[in-house]
C-alpha cells in the first residue's frame, strides 16, 4: 500500500484493545468467518495502526513458521517454544 493510499486511513485506533484481541483470534484461527471478514475487509481498510499491526504480526508468524517448521531448528527447541507460547 502506498503512502497516498494510506492518507485516507485513520491515524489512531479508538478500539485498540478490542482490535488487538480480534487480531489474536484471527492469527490463532479462532475467529469466526464473519469476524475475520469484518475486521480484514472493513476495519483494516480504514485504520492505519491496525493495518500495520496486522501485517507485522503476519510477517512475524510467517518468519517463525519458516524457522521452526522448516527443519532448521532442533526439535527440542521447537517444542520448548511451543510450550512457552501455549502457556502465555
Amino acid at each position: 500500500m502506498s503512502n497516498s493510499d494510506q492518507s485516507h486511513m485513520k491515524q489512531d485506533c479508538s478500539n485498540k484493545r478490542e482490535c488487538l484481541e480480534m487480531l489474536q483470534l484471527i492469527l490463532d484461527g479462532e475467529a469466526t468467518h464473519e469476524q475475520k471478514e469484518e475486521f480484514l475487509k472493513h476495519h483494516l481498510d480504514e485504520c492505519l495502526p491496525c493495518y500495520k499491526n496486522y501485517h507485522l504480526e503476519m510477517k512475524i508468524k510467517e518468519l517463525l513458521k519458516s524457522k521452526c517448521c522448516g527443519g532448521q531448528a532442533p526439535s527440542d527447541l521447537v517444542e520448548q517454544i511451543k510450550s512457552k507460547i501455549g502457556a502465555a
